[in-house]
């Protein structure tokens, strides 16, 4: 295994990261453009956290302000996603082999700056989460700026693709901001909702449970790591 001197830790919402910011000692706050990042100690590791907020933009933000000011030798993606497959359900857990934007078109991806349809997550640091989290499936997560609370919503993605796993709003930009930097990465998601006309109500049931039960094995994860 590599070694990983430094790790770098975000999600996108406050109950996200609270469990681990909890577990943290020695934490030191810096604000950077008005984003707040907390370094520390966590199972023994030196670890940088941020809570980056909804959105692809505030997620690649982040992430680049992270990589510039502490150098992270790897950046870990935890929190809650809606699922896009009829065998992912609520409170399960995803850890993504790969993704996409799925409000950006192919063509764009391919074409623009980093040419790159698809970001993959290394393969390293991606089998220890699995490992860590017992039953979790890998595969394909799609990310946009959209929460999807709607059958035909879902349906219209599924048949784009068919492969995904999990539908979010930041991971695909993480994922970004790390392949131009070179930085390792892997994004793990537990299932709060699923993306459908009831996707706000189970949202909010499962939100605490879901966000908590990720977090949980990122933690167990950096204490794994060298």
């Amino acid at each position: 295994m590599k070694e990983y001197k430094t790790v770098g830790i975000l999600s996108a919402l406050d109950v996200e990261s609270e469990i681990i910011l909890r577990k943290m000692t020695d934490k030191e706050v810096s604000v950077f453009a008005g984003m707040t990042f907390t370094r520390g100690l966590l199972m023994g590791k030196d670890v940088v956290l941020a809570t980056c907020g909804v959105s692809k933009v505030n997620a690649a933000l982040f992430t680049q302000i992270m990589i510039d000011h502490f150098s992270p030798d790897c950046i870990l993606f935890t929190g809650v996603a809606g699922s896009m497959a009829p065998s992912v359900k609520q409170m399960d857990l995803v850890v993504a082999e790969k993704l996409t934007f799925h409000d950006v078109s192919p063509h764009q991806l391919e074409f623009c700056f980093p040419n790159q349809i698809w970001f993959h997550t290394d393969k390293e640091l991606s089998e220890l989460i699995h490992n860590n989290a017992e039953g979790s499936k890998t595969g394909v997560i799609i990310t946009g700026d959209q929460f999807i609370t709607s059958r035909a919503q879902k349906r219209q993605l599924r048949k784009r693709f068919p492969e995904a796993l999990a539908v979010e709003m930041e991971g695909c930009a993480v994922a970004h901001a790390c392949y131009v930097n070179g930085v390792p990465f892997a994004i793990i998601r537990c299932i709060s909702d699923l993306a459908d006309n009831g996707a706000e109500d189970s949202y909010d049931a499962f939100e605490q449970k879901a966000a908590e039960k990720s977090a949980s094995i990122i933690i167990k994860t950096v204490g794994d790591l060298k």
